[in-house]
């Protein structure tokens, strides 16, 4: 279906369709478009790539060229400017856009950031607080790289059934997808626990330093430099738990008012977004939103595809559009156009 995709958006990009479409869209539709990144990179071998390659949203040569589509054809505003907007009583036009980026990593301030700004652009970076200035990189890139790096060749410890890792970097990649399925599965709790099991079997600490490279989170510093450079700060909770599967209501109202917390303090502005960590439909409850409601969020973005109307969304289960480095400018294109189909 993805081949088959692609192959359209390339036809109706070349017979101009996809501009026609996106230009009288708002004529008829008047939603909010809201991309989802994580990671911007220079372009490297993947095959050698010792991190999840999932979370690499674009190269960055794709992303720059994705800042001057958008910078040219769209509203691309921040939450803050969103709340500023509703709360004036205007209604949005259709064109307006907010780029995002989960989790912090460092690349954000060292490969995004000058390319926003060389745009002119700006955009929202939910952070998981708990690890802004940390050496280990988050729980589940971590994992990644140890079955990457991992010398056994098959997993044994809280598996269904004996895992082989396999000999190449694709079979890996694979295997580890398969863990974190499982992961997702599991209460906080038990995701720990098995998360400590399978590092000691792997042969990998789960906190291997990633100071000096891009694959570990920022400091506070870099988050402040991301905020004075027209970037704005939202939360991603403090340890990037999935939030539905924490069942103390102490830990889970934790996650949430302390990582706001830490946010305001430390840049001294305040936070009115939230992005659910995973935030797929099971990642998240009505007990999660609740709190999220409590804690004074304006908004909260899942990680569900769609658009959001104005007239009939919930402001705190907001859709996003993803972005792979996979997708061709074309299909970038469409699925701002017509996201129903190629988002």
């Amino acid at each position: 279906m993805s081949g088959l995709r692609e192959q359209v958006a390339h036809g109706l990009a070349r017979c101009g369709v996809v501009r026609v479409v996106d230009s009288l869209r708002p004529r008829w539709r008047r939603d909010l478009r809201v991309l989802a990144y994580h990671r911007v990179l220079p372009r490297q071998d993947e095959e050698s790539f010792a991190y999840d390659l999932d979370l690499v949203s674009a190269w960055a040569d794709e992303f720059d060229w994705q800042l001057g589509y958008l910078a040219q054809h769209y509203d691309v505003i921040t939450c803050q400017e969103l709340a500023r907007r509703l709360d004036a009583g205007r209604e949005l036009s259709g064109r307006e856009l907010i780029i995002t980026f989960d989790d912090g990593y460092r690349d954000n301030h060292s490969v995004a950031l000058p390319l926003l700004q060389r745009h002119g652009l700006p955009a929202v970076v939910f952070v998981a607080t708990g690890y802004v200035g940390s050496a280990a990189t988050y729980w589940y890139d971590a994992l990644v790289h140890a079955v990457l790096q991992s010398p056994v060749e098959q997993l044994t410890q809280r598996v269904p059934e004996p895992l082989v890792l396999g000999a190449t970097p694709p079979l890996r990649h694979a295997a580890a997808t398969q863990l974190l399925r499982l992961l997702k599965r599991l209460s906080d709790a038990d995701r720990q626990a098995t998360l400590a099991s399978w590092h000691a079997e792997l042969q990998v600490p789960a906190d291997l330093s990633t100071l000096g490279s891009p694959h570990g989170p920022m400091g506070w510093d870099e988050v402040r430099a991301l905020q004075a450079g027209g970037v704005e700060i939202g939360s991603h909770s403090v340890s990037h738990p999935i939030l539905s599967r924490v069942a103390d209501s102490a830990q889970l109202r934790h996650e949430l008012l302390a990582s706001k917390q830490a946010i305001e303090q430390q840049t001294g502005q305040p936070v009115v977004s939230l992005a659910y960590p995973v935030g797929g439909r099971n990642a998240y409850s009505d007990e999660v939103v609740a709190i999220v409601k409590e804690a004074g969020y304006r908004f909260a973005f899942t990680y569900e595809v769609g658009t959001n109307l104005p007239a009939t969304w919930d402001a705190w289960r907001l859709d996003r559009l993803r972005v792979e480095r996979y997708v061709s400018r074309q299909r970038f294109v469409a699925a701002l156009a017509l996201p129903r189909w190629f988002a």
